[in-house]
């Protein structure tokens, strides 16, 4: 069509000037306009190839002005968050609450850097990239401070999240934070819903949980993820009861899950946390960058990963110190083991048993386990 509007054009143009036939001046050339096509950025076609293909949809507003947000608080609650741009507010709706919260509302203001867009408001502060649609953040809710992480994305397809994953997690009681407790190993979930999670291990050629090493015990949890009816939300059950609330990101580095954890434990303690899981890949110098980091609803500092050093600035020491990284590695020393999409942080004047592991999930969001705390860290790259 575009360029038979041009022969149109330059018809015309010549017809103005008796058609060139009549010994007349002949008409200048017409230069033909030069078409520039955007470069699709590589991030978000990567991001909407893995939703495509794992059946996601963009959780709809109420109308074309919003945009939803499903996400896990770390303290083991869903919330799902609403941005209306015209009217510049924004609402919080529980969907799962283990505190007895209630929802929330109000006005934001926002700003864009590249493809980060940061939402504030009072006790509010939370990013999202544009080309993943995954938000993190922190939000005081009720009493409650929190870090959030979520995704923009709704399943519709339990079957087509088959596949390997790697996770991270942390634990503890809903009523003084004790108890905790840090799992993290291997996930694999099947096209019929049912998925092995395996502490503390791997799963060996025989699809067997097996320990990464002679020293530990490997744990097998069998789970079963399903739709809600009722609100639509995907969720992991174990047994008879709820082991928790999946919400899937569609990262450019393939799928990663956000589970909010809650259960009872044999005890009757309310035990509430957070798992989040990754398909796993090899990671290299893609996760080198500057990355603000958050837990337990406030900043904790900033970590600048370069090759084989990480600097860590504490916010709340205010030190700044280096440490080495390994790559693709469960573990350090003797009890190290190859597992692709893991990456380990050791400072080598720090105990044997202190290290930290950070886990990319796209190319603007990572997670990182530390051994000196109790809640896991969402980590946002700069």
């Amino acid at each position: 069509m575009k360029n038979a509007l041009t022969f149109l054009v330059l018809g015309a143009a010549l017809s103005a000037c008796g058609g060139g036939s009549d010994g007349g001046t002949s008409a200048a050339p017409v230069t033909p306009p030069v078409v520039v096509t955007p470069v699709a950025d590589p991030v978000t076609v990567a991001s909407q190839a893995v939703a495509a293909q794992a059946g996601l949809a963009v959780i709809a507003g109420a109308n074309a002005d919003e945009t939803v947000y499903d996400v896990a608080a770390d303290i083991g609650d869903t919330w799902r968050i609403t941005f209306d741009h015209v009217k510049k507010t924004y609402a919080i709706r529980v969907l799962s609450t283990q505190f007895g919260l209630s929802d929330r509302s109000g006005t934001f203001t926002a700003s864009t850097t590249g493809n980060l867009t940061t939402y504030t408001a009072t006790d509010f502060s939370v990013t999202v990239d544009a080309r993943t649609r995954v938000l993190s953040g922190n939000i005081k809710l009720g009493s409650m401070v929190s870090t959030v992480s979520g995704t923009g994305y709704a399943v519709g397809d339990v079957a087509r999240l088959a596949g390997s994953y790697i996770f991270l997690g942390a634990m503890r009681n809903a009523s003084n934070g004790g108890d905790r407790f840090n799992p993290k190993g291997s996930l694999r979930i099947a096209a019929d819903g049912a998925a092995q999670l395996c502490n503390g291990g791997v799963f060996n050629a025989q699809g067997v949980c097996s320990p990464v090493s002679p020293q530990l015990e490997a744990e097998n949890a069998s789970l079963t993820l399903v739709k809600d009816a009722k609100n639509g939300l995907l969720v992991a059950r174990q047994g008879g009861q709820d082991f928790g609330i999946v919400h899937v990101h569609a990262g450019d580095r393939g799928l990663a899950l956000f589970i909010d954890r809650y259960s009872r434990n044999q005890e009757n303690v309310l035990r509430v946390g957070t798992i989040v899981a990754a398909q796993q890949q090899k990671i290299g110098t893609e996760i080198n960058g500057s990355y603000a980091c958050a837990a337990q609803g406030g900043t904790t500092g900033k970590i600048d990963i370069a090759g084989n050093v990480a600097t860590i600035t504490n916010n709340g020491t205010g030190k700044v110190h280096a440490e080495n990284v390994t790559l693709n590695k469960l573990g350090l020393g003797a009890q190290a083991v190859d597992v692709d999409g893991i990456a380990v942080l050791k400072d080598p004047a720090d105990a044997p048993v202190d290290y930290s592991m950070f886990m990319p999930l796209s190319s603007s969001m990572a997670v990182e386990f530390s051994t000196d705390r109790s809640f896991l860290t969402m980590c946002l790259k700069k």
